[in-house]
């Protein structure tokens, strides 16, 4: 996302958040006839967080009224009478009509993070948003003002504000025509509407923020994320004090005629044309993930199927062994050891793995320093006894034959690589070979005499670290050569907490 973009959707959450038009469904379908291909990992955040923004300007706006109907609350538990004062009484109204939104947001999240990719779906639900505003200055009959508000009234108007969680309904417009529906005047239904929205949108908010903390690579988009915050919050505010003077001499009907023509006209858009971003949705939505590993990371296959069986996804995710990624790539994702700078056009940091020398639990060997594991690398020392010599503390043997035997990986193995670079010394030409490091914990397990480099998720009950610290450690990386999809983030998410635990 660029911050030309994020200046744009800003301006045009600020706008539309407050009007009854629906701001999500603008922040979909703008980009969409635009032509913007915004990654999906920051379209969903980046939408909630400057809609967050726009709740500043709502706190500003009603500052005064926040603050006596809290303390109106307050003082309405102190003497047991919650419901004695109009403001009170208005604020556990806000409450009540909070909680339908607050449930349909944590159980729809997943469904909603996709429909904010799907302009079709935003289309179709601003003219259920235009089809709302109708019925309600059709039949309201706007009579009712705010000291006659009651629960009714709350859990209606709480209901419309629980539709608008997906993008295309509108959360003012529904919510000011649920009110409306319940026969409250224009100016009752508008203050009760922006209120309401702010326990919602705060909520909304915290969520955005703690998605966008666990996003990879996250300071790279705190400028673009701070052009479109400030800008809608801006622009929010002034927005707020047009509509509520408007609504009180004005019906809502242009603003029903506007969603219809845009929603229509977004849909026939959609259905005489295949842009890029809906070809690249269908594929998403259909087609099997490939994910490839090398085979290095092998110890990670059962954290990857622990992810893959979580996400209880009827479109298959296939995982195979590769020591590359090929170019055009056959697997969306590629696991590895590596180097960000060395990265795929996307790469993500997913964890760090540490290694150590390790041994079985029969080898000889103890605590072995820096300095004479140099040596037994190397080929310096070659037996256990020749160890003991240097360092009786080292090892615990009586046998004087026994040698040790040192185990590397492949020379072409990136892993390999790592290795030389990290240690700066070579592996003696007698060293045996193990091709990977699940094969090398095998080996090391049946074999008292051998020792070599594991990865410490490696390390169990059959295997002993014989270095008093820890030798490097080495990021895990996923590499792919297009932005991963809203399934895969999701996958990768969970593969790196597994692999942190």
């Amino acid at each position: 996302m660029t911050f030309f973009q994020a200046l744009i959707l800003g301006i045009i959450q600020g706008i539309t958040e407050f009007l009854p038009i629906s701001s999500s469904g603008h922040l979909v379908i703008v980009p969409y006839l635009l032509g913007w291909t915004i990654p999906e990992e920051q379209a969903f955040p980046f939408d909630v967080l400057i809609q967050f923004s726009t709740l500043f300007a709502v706190l500003i706006y009603y500052r005064s009224d926040i603050i006596q109907i809290t303390k109106s609350m307050i003082e309405g538990l102190k003497t047991r009478k919650p419901f004695s004062t109009i403001e009170s009484r208005v604020g556990w109204l806000t409450v009540l009509a909070t909680i339908p939104a607050g449930i349909a947001g944590l159980i729809l999240k997943d469904i909603i993070s996709d429909a904010f990719l799907n302009p079709q779906i935003a289309a179709a639900s601003l003219l259920f948003t235009a089809l709302l505003l109708f019925l309600s200055e059709k039949f309201g009959k706007k009579q009712r003002q705010l000291n006659k508000l009651n629960w009714k009234d709350a859990s209606v108007m709480g209901t419309a504000q629980a539709l608008a969680v997906f993008p295309g309904i509108s959360r003012s417009g529904s919510t000011i025509a649920g009110g409306l529906l319940r026969n409250l005047d224009r100016k009752t239904a508008g203050q009760f509407a922006f209120l309401m929205a702010i326990p919602i949108m705060t909520a909304a908010g915290v969520m955005s923020v703690i998605d966008l903390l666990s996003m990879p690579e996250i300071e790279g988009f705190f400028g673009v994320l701070a052009v479109g915050f400030v800008t809608s919050g801006v622009i929010g505010f002034f927005a707020i004090s047009w509509l509520l003077k408007y609504i009180n001499s004005h019906d809502l009907t242009p603003f029903a005629l506007y969603c219809a023509v845009l929603g229509i006209g977004t849909l026939i858009i959609s259905f005489l044309s295949t842009p890029k971003v809906m070809q690249s949705t269908e594929t998403d939505i259909n087609d099997p993930i490939t994910i490839s590993y090398q085979s290095s990371v092998s110890w990670m296959v059962p954290d990857m199927q622990t992810c893959t069986n979580a996400l209880h996804t009827t479109v298959p995710i296939l995982m195979k062994s590769s020591e590359s990624m090929q170019n055009p790539p056959s697997a969306a994702i590629h696991i590895t050891y590596g180097e960000l700078k060395d990265a795929a056009p996307y790469t993500y940091q997913i964890g760090m793995e540490d290694f150590h020398f390790v041994s079985s639990v029969n080898n000889p060997a103890k605590l072995i320093p820096t300095n004479l594991i140099r040596r037994v690398v190397s080929g310096d020392i070659t037996t256990y006894k020749d160890l003991f010599d240097e360092c009786t503390s080292c090892a615990n043997t009586e046998d004087e034959t026994a040698s040790i035997k040192i185990w590397k990986y492949p020379e072409e193995l990136s892993l390999s690589i790592y290795i030389q670079q990290m240690l700066q010394y070579s592996f003696s030409s007698a060293s045996y070979i193990a091709p990977t490091p699940s094969h090398l914990a095998q080996v090391l397990k049946t074999d008292p005499e051998s020792i070599g480099i594991l990865p410490g998720k490696l390390v169990d009950q059959g295997l002993r670290i014989i270095t008093p610290e820890t030798l490097f450690s080495v990021p895990v990386l996923a590499h792919s050569y297009e932005v991963p999809n809203n399934r895969l983030q999701k996958w990768l998410s969970c593969l790196q907490e597994e692999i942190n635990k």
